[in-house]
């Protein structure tokens, strides 16, 4: 309707509110007009298929085989969606969002152009994903028995010359886009935003226990004091009699879980010795972390703001991890360096136990 047609229905005296009613009018239409946004159509329908193996894992991060087997435990807990329209968008091709989303760090409008889908679309395919991934995957983070400990034991000796580590035990932080609810304790001695990831690695890079959602600001040490593990470990019930997990000095000393000796300039040779086996049993924790952000690249640094759904994804992205290693999928493609470890710098604030010191010196002794 413009002012031509308006000054039709009324008089002359009428015409300043035809022009008033003519603005406001036009006005109304171009906020209510739908805003057209070119997408690329039919690319995960048309394009995604013809990608050979290594193409497809460039792109998403995993091989299609391990596409194949996600895509079957998820398809029948995950229900189709639409796009905003009347196009449903089956599993197959949520599942290609989502792994587009760990692998990368665009953000949620770049990936709904890429596969012709609306903003909201792409962030409820991530939330029910990772959900669905936790739900039905979570199994592929498994604490091992105590013959699968015998074996990785094997493993850690032939590498150090330690018999008895069955795991290696450290902390990163995982970068927040912001604070939820700008709550300062997420911030980290760095002074980002974070949350505390904890995991145990085995000497394969297989992720064996993986805790996540302290804020960033707490103590390495006190994360792990308020995990199943330390519990497990107290009683004795995840760790086979003669074995024990390795940890830097951030960590108390336990007789399931060993540190390094602090050097404070009076270290013995053999002490000395002890420590750098240590430290090289340990490196196999850092290459993980390295792997884990260096292939699913969205753990650099999230950018949704519900812890919940920040927790979520930081476990999709383990058991993602797991289920490459598993398959025997070469990892140092994808190994960066982990700037985010240790972010803090805070020394051990827990006593170390006695029966630890004890088991400590049991071990350096036995060393050849």
């Amino acid at each position: 309707m413009d002012v031509i047609l308006l000054q039709y229905f009324l008089d002359e005296n009428d015409n300043d509110m035809a022009v008033y009613l003519a603005r406001n009018l036009t006005i109304f239409a171009l906020l209510n007009h739908k805003r057209f946004i070119p997408r690329i159509n039919n690319y995960a329908e048309n394009i995604v298929p013809l990608f050979d193996a290594a193409l497809f894992r460039s792109h998403f991060r995993v091989t299609p085989a391990v596409y194949d087997i996600i895509l079957r435990e998820v398809q029948g807990f995950i229900v189709s969606k639409h796009g905003g329209g009347t196009e449903q968008i089956e599993p197959s091709k949520q599942l290609l969002i989502f792994l587009a989303y760990m692998a990368s760090q665009e953000s949620l409008r770049e990936i709904s152009v890429q596969f012709g889908v609306g903003i909201k679309t792409v962030h409820d395919v991530v939330k029910s994903m990772s959900y669905a991934i936790n739900t039905l995957l979570i199994r592929i983070i498994d604490w091992p028995s105590i013959q699968t400990q015998q074996a990785i034991s094997r493993d850690f000796q032939l590498q150090s010359g330690i018999p008895g580590i069955i795991g290696a035990l450290d902390g990163t932080h995982i970068r927040l886009y912001s604070a939820p609810k700008g709550d300062r304790d997420y911030f980290n001695r760095k002074q980002f935003p974070s949350i505390q990831l904890q995991v145990v690695c085995d000497s394969d890079m297989v992720i064996r226990h993986a805790y996540t959602g302290w804020p960033g600001c707490t103590h390495d040490a006190r994360v792990l004091r308020n995990s199943s593990l330390f519990e497990d470990g107290e009683q004795g019930n995840a760790i086979g009699q003669r074995n024990f997990i390795i940890a830097d000095s951030a960590y108390p000393l336990r007789n399931w879980l060993i540190t390094p000796f602090r050097n404070t300039g009076h270290l013995t040779p053999r002490q000395h010795r002890f420590n750098r086996r240590l430290s090289s049993a340990r490196q196999i924790v850092e290459r993980c972390y390295g792997h884990l952000k260096g292939r699913f690249r969205r753990l650099r640094e999230i950018t949704v703001r519900k812890p919940p759904h920040i927790i979520a994804i930081i476990i999709s992205g383990c058991i993602l991890h797991n289920l490459c290693v598993l398959s025997h999928d070469d990892v140092e493609d994808f190994i960066d360096e982990d700037h985010d470890v240790n972010a803090n710098f805070y020394p051990n604030i827990y006593l170390d136990g006695g029966c630890g010191a004890a088991r400590r010196n049991e071990i350096m002794n036995a060393l050849l």
